[in-house]
């Protein structure tokens, strides 16, 4: 085992993010509008999916995790999307991510959409995650180093996922 593999060893089940919400920003771009240049929605389910992908490779240890655990794949297996404003060409997009139902075979990832600068919920969302390993052909349990990073920015319990209304 490398030095450098010794040392994210040592920050599996430690390593904690700095903030309770991971925030990814966007800006929209011409391509991601119709005509009147509202955003299509269908990118703003695409920015989550960005989003998460940064989140999880926030973890100083989740590069070298991936690489030595190609067997080991993260699958969607519910999720819930409502947009409620509209976002247009060379608006800046927030999107904050927290987690919530932090359990041994699943997560939910929640997304809130916001203007840049501005507080006023432009969408919100969610994904329930789990894993599978494909040599055992069988779900697992969520790798630690991705515990890590969902506790870091887990909600207050008792908080509901955003549901239609």
């Amino acid at each position: 085992m490398s030095k450098e593999q010794t040392q994210f060893g040592k920050l599996i089940g430690h390593w904690r993010y700095s903030s309770k919400k991971f925030i990814y920003e966007k800006q929209v771009l011409i391509k991601q509008t119709n005509v009147i240049g509202n955003t299509y929605f269908a990118n703003y389910i695409e920015w989550e999916g960005e989003a998460r992908e940064k989140f999880f490779l926030a973890h100083p240890a989740a590069p070298e995790f991936l690489k030595s655990n190609p067997n080991i794949l993260l699958v969607t297996h519910s999720l819930f999307h409502r947009f409620v404003e509209n976002t247009f060409f060379g608006d800046r997009v927030r999107v904050e991510l927290t987690c919530k139902e932090i359990l041994d075979y699943s997560v939910a990832i929640i997304f809130r959409h916001f203007e840049l600068g501005k507080n006023l919920l432009e969408g919100e969302g969610w994904q329930k995650l789990c894993f599978f390993d494909n040599v055992t052909n069988r779900p697992c349990r969520i790798p630690q180093i991705f515990v890590d990073l969902a506790k870091s920015v887990e909600e207050e319990k008792g908080s509901k996922l955003p549901e239609s209304k």
